[in-house]
């Protein structure tokens, strides 16, 4: 993860995102969110006071079954203290409320930046950090398969190192529908 964040700030580009990206890297393994997910966060979900954000229901992932839509969700920043995340929303929030932008990720056009723009993000970033995503199948990877949602890999595969961190807790974090699908995806992190 510190390579892809100083990855974003090693480069000269036309406009200046580095801050963008970085705090794009760090939120998105930071809280586990889906790319979709991430796209769409506002600063007026998070309250840097008491270290939270809360992604309301219209912005996580739509159940096709009926009457089983997600609740809002509300999520600690950094419960790891990995990322000082707080600290470098606080600059970046800075940026945003001086250019009148509420998403977190603007896009020029207006509005919010789309999933494609989010893994030309990440894929861009690790050929400059020169990192390439870990496979579970132990393969060598490319820089081409990094994507947005591996940061929500990297998210579980943090939390099962912590010995204390039980599998639901990973559930929680990710807002699994069920615990199956947790256990399901990351059965080969568990610990024996």
């Amino acid at each position: 993860m510190e390579d892809l964040r100083d990855a974003a700030h090693s480069r000269e580009s036309r406009y200046d995102t580095s801050l963008r990206d970085e705090v794009f890297v760090t939120i998105s393994a930071d809280l586990g969110t889906r790319p979709r997910e991430t796209i769409r966060l506002t600063r007026h979900m998070f309250d840097l006071d008491s270290g939270e954000v809360t992604i309301p229901a219209g912005v996580q992932k739509e159940y096709p079954v009926e009457n089983k839509s997600p609740r809002a969700a509300t999520l600690r920043l950094d419960p790891y203290g990995h990322f000082n995340t707080t600290r470098l929303l606080r600059m970046y929030f800075s940026e945003l409320e001086e250019a009148g932008e509420d998403y977190l990720f603007p896009s020029r056009q207006g509005g919010h930046i789309n999933t494609n723009s989010a893994r030309n993000i990440t894929e861009r970033l690790a050929i400059e950090g020169d990192v390439c995503p870990k496979r579970t199948d132990g393969k060598p990877s490319e820089f081409e398969e990094a994507h947005p949602h591996a940061f929500r890999h990297s998210v579980a595969n943090y939390m099962l190192a912590d010995p204390d961190t039980r599998l639901i807790d990973v559930r929680n974090r990710l807002r699994h529908r069920s615990i199956t699908t947790t256990e399901r995806v990351y059965e080969h992190y568990q610990r024996r």
